[in-house]
């Protein structure tokens, strides 16, 4: 059949849903109506703030829905003869009842390489775990949380040193690009769906707002993907000599040079004097005493780095942060007035 004239349904609430409505709306299908969240309260000022998705569809002439749950327009949607249902990081699970209403099923765009990552968080699973690819998979829909067919799958390299933004931004472009292929090929029978193994799932459950808390007994890489992965939402954050931190960036320092014994320090002492790196710090090329300090112990600071000591007798270096009710800084700006 010619995909254009077939009528779409589209359902998506965030960001990452926007690229793919757009390209609908761009190549012309017949886009019957577009499924979000409710309005919801925002941002510090906790004003009321419509999806993104929803201004799309309201300046193309679409008819949005806002239920607080799909069951909740079930009638009006069967009214509508959908043909197809296309949804990205809609937000809800679809029961079998729902799905049964487009003629040729519901097309998902999920921000991973199916069967690894199912579930709502798969870009900060990737960027936690230190992935060096992820990409986009098109499949069908089906009761379970992701586990349905495969459509259309596409890989690409993560940068190095990406922070969430930067490789969601990627991944929603990139699944627009991936849908746009799959429709036509999946509605004139040239796609075939293939199941998915489960034996390889892996799971990316919902972020919650503790995950960002970082335990300094993890490595410095560790805790690195955590302050990549965390930087929209919760934010990484820890506990510094009793002053609450929020992490925006970070770097891997390596391994700290640990001295198992008393040996004497060999430092500039003028350092310590105009408030530099101390003669135990590590930034200032000594070793360390290795019952000088603690995991979460702050060991260094200068112009580039606030350097804390972590798990596996690692470097975490601190590039920017933000004291609770002030505002992010680059260590650059601070350095001279920190104290720890």
């Amino acid at each position: 059949m010619n995909a254009n004239k077939t009528s779409v349904l589209f359902m998506g609430a965030s960001e990452f849903s926007a690229p793919a409505l757009k390209m609908l709306i761009c190549e012309g299908y017949e886009l019957v109506g577009v499924v979000t969240q409710p309005d919801r309260p925002k941002g510090r000022g906790n004003k009321t703030a419509a999806p993104v998705v929803k201004d799309i569809a309201m300046d193309a002439g679409v008819r949005v829905f806002q239920p607080e749950k799909p069951s909740d327009i079930y009638d009006e949607i069967v009214e509508l003869s959908v043909d197809l249902c296309v949804t990205a990081a809609y937000g809800a699970i679809l029961k079998k009842k729902f799905l049964r209403i487009p003629r040729f099923g519901t097309i998902n765009v999920h921000a991973s390489l199916l069967p690894q990552y199912r579930g709502a968080s798969p870009i900060h699973r990737a960027l936690l775990n230190g992935d060096a690819e992820t990409g986009i998979t098109t499949m069908l829909t089906d009761a379970g949380v992701d586990t349905g067919p495969v459509l259309l799958s596409e890989k690409i390299a993560i940068p190095e040193g990406a922070y969430f933004q930067e490789l969601h931004d990627m991944l929603a472009e990139l699944g627009a690009d991936v849908l746009k292929r799959t429709i036509p090929a999946y509605l004139s029978g040239v796609l075939a769906p293939v199941p998915q193994d489960g034996e390889r799932a892996s799971y990316a459950p919902v972020i919650q707002k503790g995950d960002g808390e970082l335990d300094f007994s993890l490595t410095s890489r560790q805790l690195v993907n955590m302050v990549r992965a965390f930087s929209v939402w919760p934010g990484a954050a820890a506990t510094l000599n009793g002053r609450r931190v929020k992490i925006h960036r970070a770097e891997d320092g390596g391994p700290a040079r640990i001295l198992h014994d008393a040996e004497v320090v060999d430092c500039d002492p003028q350092n310590a004097q105009h408030g530099g790196p101390r003669p135990q710090d590590a930034r200032c090329g000594g070793p360390i005493p290795h019952d000088a300090v603690q995991y979460g112990s702050v060991i260094g600071i200068n112009r580039d780095a606030l350097s804390i000591l972590c798990g596996g007798d690692s470097l975490f270096n601190v590039t920017r942060l933000q004291f609770e009710n002030g505002r992010a800084m680059d260590i650059s700006e601070c350095w001279h007035n920190l104290r720890f």
